[in-house]
């Protein structure tokens, strides 16, 4: 019997270790925590959670202990959220006091002009829109600022002007093949003039008359 008992302390036939004993959940680390908060971030973005859903499961992920408190948050959603939007292109303009022009090659998704006792020039008659559309952001504060356009472009001007004035100096178009560039301006005690053309100082002097014969 003495025997019998060293080869099965458990009484039961079965040994420790052997198949049928439950091993204790694995735990997880902080950053297993992060990863999933993230996969469920993705998810919100495509909106296959609402917001009230994500925030749910967020709080969930940061008390989860265990793997299996952490799948039960994706158990209905698919392994591979849809890829992200990438984040838009954004380009700053800001004048204090002071003044700037900037000439732009390729338009940004979106230009940010902020004007405080002072003046900006933005010209984007020579650039290519790879979106065929731009927006452009303008604060006047006692200030303003000039943005030219390509001819041809179709001119969406929204805002506000307080003591001030904002216009849109560009002919309508009649096509559809000209870029779209919306401009939202802000004004106070300042103005956002948007123009197409030429400016007066690149206009070539008209030719002297012929002299008398």
């Amino acid at each position: 019997m003495l025997t019998a008992s060293l080869h099965d302390p458990l009484g039961d036939g079965r040994l420790p270790g052997m198949a049928g004993e439950q091993r204790p959940a694995l735990r997880i680390s902080d950053a297993e925590r992060e990863s999933a908060v993230r996969t469920l971030g993705e998810h919100h973005a495509v909106g296959r959670l609402s917001y009230d859903e994500f925030v749910e499961r967020m709080d969930r992920a940061y008390e989860a202990r265990t793997h299996e408190e952490l799948d039960v948050l994706t158990a209905d959603l698919p392994e591979a959220p849809a890829p992200r939007v990438q984040p838009r292109k954004r380009r700053w303009l800001v004048s204090v006091m002071g003044g700037n022009e900037r000439a732009e090659d390729i338009a940004n998704d979106e230009t940010m002009i902020v004007d405080f006792m002072g003046g900006s020039d933005l010209d984007l008659r020579a650039a290519s829109f790879p979106d065929g559309e731009a927006t452009v952001t303008a604060i006047a504060v006692m200030g303003g600022s000039t943005i030219w356009v390509p001819e041809g472009a179709r001119v969406e001007l929204s805002g506000f002007a307080l003591m001030g004035g904002n216009s849109n100096r560009v002919p309508k178009s009649t096509s559809s093949s000209g870029p779209l560039i919306r401009v939202k301006a802000w004004s106070l005690m300042g103005g956002v003039d948007v123009r197409s053309g030429s400016r007066r100082s690149e206009r070539k002097p008209a030719l002297p008359p012929p002299p008398p014969l």
